[in-house]
């Protein structure tokens, strides 16, 4: 991403985690909101244009289908989610294989080797269930790996300011806003400027202002129903991970 952007993403990130975990949560949620933009437009054939009907449809309806297997099977769903995040980040992320991996498995993983009884709680709340010991083991293991690959990455080429914050990130932020963060900084906004480069600004907003409208809406709308008691947090839960899985299958802004 560019380099006058992101100073600017982790100085309020820090902010933010000095205020509070309240705030700290509240903006690593605003992080995740803020880059659902740049899946919002079907970009195939050298074009990017909104979703038609039945697009949208098969979209919709596969993401409560993930969200079916996140109410019944919490712990897998949550497991096949950050395996497929990580080969999603990875895949498109921009440097040597070593620092594509470090940076994707940092960003799944990294909370949970530096932050561990932290991150074992955020998911316990979000599944609503507890989380088992060797679970949270196997995270970690992925966490650490990520830390070496980085380091082999940074070895060969330290100036590298994204790798190092979202490292910083994931050790020292609320784990909600740690990954938030390396979501927005070091994935969502730099697919979303390379969309601009190829595309220009109108066409990529006229593409994906109706969806991301809409997505906006129904996060504000859950977040409310959550809130006032009338929906419970894992159901919640299940239907952000659900609505956000179908774009990394599909795959089409990597083409």
């Amino acid at each position: 991403m560019g380099r006058a952007v992101l100073p600017f993403i982790l100085l309020a990130a820090v902010a933010a985690q000095l205020a509070g975990g309240g705030a700290a949560i509240a903006l690593g949620l605003a992080f995740f909101l803020a880059g659902t933009a740049h899946g919002a437009g079907d970009e195939q054939g050298g074009t990017i244009r909104p979703w038609n009907v039945i697009g949208a449809a098969g979209y919709v309806v596969a993401g409560l289908a993930v969200a079916a297997l996140f109410v019944a099977a919490p712990l897998a769903g949550l497991t096949l989610f950050l395996l497929l995040s990580a080969w999603h980040f990875a895949r498109s992320t921009g440097g040597t294989r070593a620092r594509q991996v470090a940076f994707a498995l940092s960003a799944v993983g990294g909370s949970a080797l530096w932050q561990t009884g932290r991150t074992e709680a955020i998911f316990a709340a979000v599944l609503g269930m507890p989380i088992p010991g060797v679970w949270m083991t196997g995270l970690a293991i992925l966490g650490g790996a990520g830390l070496l690959l980085a380091a082999w990455a940074l070895g060969k080429r330290w100036r590298d300011p994204l790798l190092w914050s979202v490292l910083a990130a994931t050790a020292l932020l609320h784990p909600v806003l740690a990954v938030g963060f390396a979501f927005l900084a070091g994935h969502a906004l730099p697919m979303q400027q390379a969309q601009v480069r190829r595309h220009g600004w109108r066409a990529v907003l006229a593409a994906q202002g109706p969806t991301t409208a809409l997505a906006v809406l129904g996060a504000a709308a859950i977040a409310a129903l959550v809130l006032t008691g009338h929906l419970a947090l894992p159901l919640a839960a299940a239907l952000a991970f659900g609505m956000a899985t179908p774009h990394m299958l599909s795959e089409r802004l990597e083409r």
